[in-house]
């Protein structure tokens, strides 16, 4: 007797240990919530979520991706059924900006020329939850007319805590070979903390802006490069730096990226305000022209200024034959066209980077018209794998994966690419199968030791379905919004994870 309860115990700890093992890695299941489909009315096929608050969703609807000019404004129930949708109110003739919820609050940023000052003005527009405005607009910075560049956006965002607003855009200088960067931080979205020009020794058509973000301190980012005078060939052209502005120092900090053997083809940063970091991430090549094999990962210190890291490393082999292709599928040996779309910082100080290889091909053709031969191009966009790195506070990495896809399609299309949400325990990248209308949507997990799951998250059975990976926002820790195309009508949907 003794002794067949000792195997019974045996066999409930093997059973135990057994469905352990075989629990998902993604622990439970993804609840998925559905809004009502809509007709896409007055051709609006682009859609940018704004983000939720306790009082509903709020999203917008544009004809054009730049959502600058004749704007739809909606407001969803938290079940996600439409409650409002208007015009965007603007009290002033100028282009939409930006449209944020600071503390809550819905304000709308918009720019437009004052012809009885010839100046720029930027203002911030106030709506209530019902998306009436609230009072009138107000001016928040101006600049003079002659420095005003057309096609260049003025950057507006929020910090991560959603509490303060930092304005970056670029003016011509007074001479043909300068430009002026432009920074501005606001408590709330009205409340300046600062406002500063700084002169570049390079033309506005020369300077390029990576990326722009500020702190939950109110201290400013900016990822840009120029040209430098050097002999063709011998090092990198471009002059890469992180410019940190520090208010309470009223100083700009200029961090040199790189170094005499990388070319630099891909970067980008992030701010981890946990552990008061910065941190800049990049592939290079080590000649011009070669396979990029080699990564940088640098961290710069928010209290002390000083740089806590600089590290540079050609991929190991291994890892390069793990990430790319097959042999037979490869036209390159490293990690060209890879383009950066998200870098997640970790609480050690370590990060996980997501990189996306991207491709435009362009192929030429010929027709007749009118019984005339004519020639035609065609632009076909690839959206291949997805590559993850963690990456070590020291620099080495810690794991890599791959997500493997092939996704093509003649003009750019919104269902392709990824979306990409970390929530506490994993890093999730949702992707389409497929372009057409025969495609599931797959989810892609892997946890913070390297450990990865793939499945079918929403499978095409009873409907067609195809997410938009550019239209999607991250409401709140464990979950997202996201626009779809279900049946072929405009549908929101909710994730938890």
């Amino acid at each position: 007797m003794i002794k067949l309860n000792i195997i019974n115990l045996k066999s409930i700890f093997y059973l135990v240990t057994a469905l352990f093992i075989l629990k998902p890695l993604g622990g439970s299941a993804q609840a998925i919530e559905w809004g009502s489909p809509q007709k896409i009315k007055n051709k609006n096929l682009f859609t940018q979520i704004i983000g939720e608050t306790s009082n509903g969703l709020y999203l917008l609807r544009c004809k054009n991706s730049d959502f600058s000019a004749e704007v739809i404004i909606e407001k969803y129930k938290s079940n996600l059924s439409q409650e409002l949708s208007i015009s965007l109110p603007l009290a002033v003739n100028g282009l939409v900006e930006r449209v944020l919820l600071v503390n809550n609050e819905l304000f709308v940023f918009i720019s437009a020329k004052n012809v009885s000052t010839n100046t720029i003005d930027i203002l911030a527009q106030k709506m209530d939850e019902n998306l009436k405005n609230v009072g009138g607009p107000s001016v928040i910075c101006s600049f003079p007319v002659a420095g005003y560049l057309e096609r260049r956006k003025i950057q507006v965002k929020t910090n991560a805590a959603k509490t303060m607003v930092g304005i970056m855009f670029l003016t011509k200088g007074t001479e043909a070979n300068e430009s002026k960067l432009n920074l501005y931080a606001y408590q709330g979205a009205t409340q300046q903390i600062f406002g500063r020009q700084f002169s570049l020794e390079s033309s506005h058509k020369e300077v390029f802006l990576t990326a722009f973000d500020i702190d939950n301190e109110g201290n400013a980012y900016v990822l840009l490069d120029y040209p430098k005078t050097v002999e063709k060939g011998s090092v990198d052209s471009r002059a890469f730096f992180l410019y940190a502005y520090y208010p309470d120092l009223d100083k700009m900090f200029a961090y040199e990226l790189g170094g005499q053997d990388q070319f630099i083809e891909e970067l980008g940063f992030t701010v981890n305000n946990f552990n008061k970091t910065i941190a800049v991430f990049g592939f290079y090549s080590v000649a011009e022209g070669k396979d990029v094999n080699g990564y940088f990962y640098n961290r710069y210190s928010i209290i002390t200024k000083e740089t806590l890291l600089r590290f540079q490393s050609l991929v190991q082999p291994e890892i390069l034959e793990k990430l790319l292709p097959p042999k037979s599928e490869k036209f390159t040996q490293g990690l060209d066209n890879f383009y950066i779309r998200k870098i997640i910082p970790r609480s050690d100080g370590g990060i996980i980077v997501a990189a996306e290889k991207y491709t435009r091909v362009e192929q030429r053709y010929n027709y007749y018209l009118n019984n005339m031969p004519m020639e035609g191009v065609r632009v076909i966009y690839n959206y291949d794998d997805v590559v993850l790195w963690s990456v070590n506070s020291d620099g080495s990495i810690h794991f890599t994966d791959v997500v493997r896809k092939k996704q093509s399609a003649v003009g750019e299309i919104g269902n392709a690419g990824v979306a990409i949400i970390p929530t506490q325990d994993f890093v999730h990248i949702l992707y389409n199968s497929d372009l057409d209308s025969d495609g599931n949507v797959m989810l892609h997990s892997i946890n913070y030791q390297g450990r990865a799951e793939e499945k079918v998250l929403i499978k095409n059975t009873s409907f067609n379905i195809s997410l938009v990976p550019s239209e999607f926002r991250q409401v709140s820790a464990n979950s997202l919004v996201a626009s779809t195309i279900r049946d072929k009508l405009f549908t929101l949907v909710r994730i938890k994870f």
